[in-house]
């Protein structure tokens, strides 16, 4: 297993402390050091390449979100904090994930245990799928999804500024090919959360559709909570 040098930046001393013991917990995750401010950071990552970056939002002098937008080293990052309403920003500058404290372990672990996904051979090479359009197998390239709704023996595919497509497949069969940045919120609607635009606590906008989350996979769609 890979094992992955990670780096916390927090104002708050409790939430560093606890951020760390949360770290010393997980065996894959090597904690390089502890920082106040994105500054810090910021000249820590010129001399010191790390995998992952756990930081707070709201700090003096350099915001975590402010920070990442400009800074050219892109480690993976986790925004912690105590505040929901950054969730978007943090979504658009694809954060692996969005954590409102006070958090748990379990929570905490969850988020980590997607850095082996996200580096997972699948996610890596599945940039397309091939699906059958008029008799043929047509190639589809997943970063231009934004959602895709079941239709009885079809799916409908949503794309970015392009003419939507339909094909004679199932859920089920549909996602046993693409990668898990693609979420079921819906037994009719799985969303590419890479175009997720904002979010309410009932439903979703992907692109400029918003779209219902049913109850029954309300525990399976996280955004932060």
């Amino acid at each position: 297993m890979k094992t992955w040098k990670c780096i916390i930046a927090d104002d708050e001393p409790l939430a560093r402390e606890l951020i760390s013991d949360y770290v010393a917990k997980v065996p894959f995750l090597d904690l390089k050091d502890t920082f106040t401010n994105a500054w810090e950071v910021r000249d820590f990552l010129q001399k010191n390449p790390v995998d992952l970056l756990l930081i707070d939002i709201e700090m003096p002098g350099l915001d975590g979100l402010t920070f990442i937008k400009s800074n050219p080293i892109q480690p993976k990052v986790i925004f912690i904090t105590a505040h929901r309403k950054y969730a978007v920003e943090a979504f658009e500058v694809k954060a692996l994930d969005y954590l409102l404290k006070p958090i748990s372990f379990e929570r905490f672990l969850k988020a980590v245990n997607g850095l082996e996904s996200s580096n997972s051979e699948v996610n890596q090479q599945s940039h397309h799928i091939f699906i059958s359009i008029d008799r043929q197998q047509q190639k589809l390239l997943l970063d231009k999804v934004l959602f895709i709704e079941s239709r009885g023996d079809y799916l409908k595919f949503v794309l970015e500024n392009e003419k939507p497509l339909m094909s004679k497949m199932t859920l089920k069969s549909l996602q046993e090919q693409i990668p898990e940045s693609f979420i079921q919120i819906h037994r009719s609607f799985i969303i590419n959360q890479d175009k997720i635009t904002a979010f309410q606590k009932e439903k979703v906008k992907v692109g400029e559709e918003w779209l219902n989350i049913s109850r029954s996979f309300k525990n399976q769609v996280d955004f932060g909570d």
